[in-house]
């Protein structure tokens, strides 16, 4: 048998599993992103807006090579492109953008349930029953992966059912494996699960409300490695039915563990509290990151709570979802990143609140332009969109706020403006 720490290398390797669960899916055709959903998307390959059969097969040939490794990114935009000019697929957004997504999520969640099955078998589970979450640098980095770094917690622990990653788009944590021996030696300890802390999330296409676990983006709260291996993805490959959508087999027993030391617990370490401004720093990325993918929906700020009572909100979290991006770089593609960077500032400190019908309107004044915001409230109240967002001057607030009801601000004791800027409104 295997040391551990070469078992412990092999389990960190890309593993040759991943084609193994690719290869398994049956393909979806679909319209839009959240066709599939959760553990779905362990039995079903689709892109969102591929159709067609033959489109479909095409991309899941070139995905396929992608996680065996034989296409880089570089090469996979390139078969990308070919397949899109053979087919004449009108796709959302610019070919970089999207054949990254492509890229990018497949191979992550390959990967994912690769790494998932060599760390559950016997053998793993009995030499390394603890499991560590590890955060790697990135440009972007979410606070809540940050704060999740370096916690352990054992390898059966339910935790790992919605947070085993990857937790979101472009999501790059990745999780370490650990013996008894190995924890004594480095004088790790066993962590206090995080609180998943359930935000709601609604979707507008479908008018339902879901749950998603702080942290952790829409579509990504499951554990793509077990849903596999419970029997919900099936063996064979072929066209994917809507009998599909259950398991095809009852699950099996959970993967046996070694019981856990009856000894006293070790001390529990509590959660690292996020700062503010981190968390406004990875709520500018986030933005950022929809503006290059306008797929899904990130948070992008926290209102005042006057102006959350004035929405008959149950939360003053406010997001921005890819279809309004998408309307914002068609309509107001003069903003510029530094422009969106103050949106977190703007959503938090507004100049003037104003009502206009169901929509609440905010100005902000910040480094001498003005700019104009709209919010909206989903009628259940759980969820605020951030409906446009755009530069403005006095001239045409003042002009656009004769038909609104000032809920509070003054729109005169504002700086006068120091650039016009387009004004659109």
């Amino acid at each position: 048998m295997a040391d551990a720490g070469d078992l412990g290398s092999v389990l960190r390797m890309p593993p040759s599993e991943a084609s193994a669960f690719f290869r398994q899916k049956l393909n979806v055709p679909t319209k839009h992103w959240d066709d599939l959903w959760h553990e779905a998307h362990a039995r079903g390959f689709m892109v969102a807006g591929a159709a067609s059969e033959a489109l479909l097969e095409d991309l899941r040939k070139a995905v396929d090579q992608a996680i065996a490794g034989k296409l880089t990114a570089q090469t996979f935009r390139k078969e990308f492109d070919a397949i899109v000019a053979r087919h004449g697929w009108a796709h959302n957004g610019s070919a970089a953008w999207r054949s990254n997504l492509i890229y990018g999520v497949n191979t992550s969640m390959a990967y994912s349930a690769g790494r998932y099955a060599r760390q559950t078998t016997p053998e793993a589970l009995e030499m390394f029953p603890y499991w560590q979450y590890q955060h790697h640098t990135c440009q972007h980095p979410r606070p809540e992966h940050v704060a999740w770094s370096g916690r352990i917690f054992r390898a059966d622990d339910p935790w790992w059912n919605t947070h085993y990653p990857p937790n979101g788009w472009k999501c790059h944590c990745t999780v370490n494996v650990l013996s008894e021996r190995m924890m004594r030696r480095m004088g790790l300890e066993v962590s206090t699960p995080p609180p998943l802390n359930p935000r709601p999330w609604y979707n507008k296409r479908t008018g339902k409300t879901v749950l998603v676990p702080e942290g952790i983006d829409p579509g990504f709260a499951y554990n793509p490695g077990k849903a596999w291996q419970q029997g919900q993805a099936p063996q064979t490959g072929g066209r994917f039915r809507a009998e599909d959508a259950g398991p095809v087999a009852p699950p099996p027993s959970p993967p046996r563990m070694p019981p856990a030391q009856t000894t006293p617990p070790p001390h529990e370490t509590p959660l690292a509290p996020v700062p503010e401004e981190h968390r406004n720093d990875a709520r500018r990325a986030a933005i950022l990151r929809l503006k290059q993918n306008p797929v899904g929906h990130v948070p992008v700020g926290e209102m005042p709570d006057a102006v959350r009572k004035a929405l008959g909100a149950q939360t003053g979290t406010v997001r921005l979802s890819g279809e309004t991006m998408e309307k914002q770089l068609h309509k107001h593609g003069d903003l510029t990143d530094a422009d969106y960077a103050h949106l977190p500032d703007a959503l938090a400190r507004p100049d003037v609140v104003a009502r206009q019908g169901e929509r609440r309107v905010l100005f902000f004044h910040h480094a001498g332009q003005l700019y104009r915001g709209a919010l909206k409230t989903t009628g259940d109240g759980t969820e605020n969109y951030l409906l446009s967002f755009h530069r403005t001057t006095k001239e045409k607030a003042a002009k656009a706020l004769r038909g609104m009801q000032i809920l509070s601000g003054d729109l005169a004791a504002l700086p006068d403006d120091e650039s016009a800027g387009d004004g659109s409104e």
